[in-house]
């Protein structure tokens, strides 16, 4: 169990008030973990205000995943190098269950690149991630990841891998990136911004959650007047607490950084 603290500004702070919070937060993750769940938590603002919990953990990476493989095609179609109007066939023996509306077809049906992307985002699609994923191949994927600075990018028996708070954060920055001038910019933050499940409600949240078993996870950029990246991944065995547990680590990040937005 490791928490970290990087501030420039959080120890300039005369109140306690930021550090009630923090040993709220403290407390919190550490009566799960001593319970036998595992956690982790991780918040940087734009003044590269860090700190995190169990940062370097590894869990299940489940849906949080495919940002990845979305943001590397949205770059190489800004490349020219992938055509995002092309038809993908999906047949009748690609559909897989779990998440996704794809699964209901009823035949064999071509789906845009760009279609899949948005059912990936925006329906978590099983089936149109792991077509994308087939697209641009699973090494390429892997070489992708790591290019950005991730360690785990596709480790693991499957096409979803493992995930850490020190892998996301980097996922996220060039999701970031990309919002910032790629030719799908507004295309992709509306996927992000208004999926058909969200968990931490709340305007202005640019996310992707990841669900499966007990591996529980939500990451993304809070858009706020003073922006921060939010990430909570959790392997908490009580499953119908996931959700408030996040929750909970959200409004109380939420809370220190408007403290320390003043």
């Amino acid at each position: 169990m490791e928490f970290k603290l990087t501030s420039n500004k959080f120890m300039n702070i005369e109140s306690n008030e930021v550090n009630n919070k923090l040993k709220e937060l403290y407390e919190l993750c550490l009566n799960e973990s001593l319970k036998g769940n595992k956690v982790a938590f991780y918040y940087e603002n734009l003044n590269n205000d860090i700190f995190s919990y169990n940062q370097d953990i590894c869990f299940y990476a489940a849906s949080s995943i495919k940002i990845l493989v979305c943001t590397m095609i949205l770059r190489l179609a800004d490349e020219n190098k992938i055509d995002l109007n092309k038809d993908i066939l999906v047949t009748m023996a690609d559909l897989k269950q779990d998440t996704g509306v794809i699964k209901y077809q009823k035949e064999d049906t071509y789906y845009s690149i760009k279609k899949l992307i948005e059912l990936c985002i925006m329906e978590s699609d099983n089936t149109a991630y792991l077509k994308l994923v087939d697209l641009v191949d699973r090494d390429s994927l892997e070489e992708y990841g790591k290019s950005l600075g991730a360690l785990h990018t596709m480790e693991g028996k499957d096409n979803f891998g493992l995930i850490n708070c020190s892998d996301m954060i980097i996922y996220w920055k060039d999701v970031m990136n990309y919002l910032k001038n790629g030719k799908y910019a507004d295309d992709y933050k509306h996927y992000l911004l208004y999926p058909s499940v969200k968990f931490i409600n709340r305007d202005n949240f640019i996310k992707k959650y990841g669900s499966w078993d007990i591996a529980y996870h939500e990451a993304g950029y809070m858009d706020v007047e003073n922006p921060y990246y939010l990430i909570v991944l959790t392997q908490l065995n009580k499953m119908d607490y996931k959700e408030e547990f996040i929750n909970k680590v959200a409004n109380i990040l939420d809370e220190i950084n408007n403290i320390i937005g003043k």
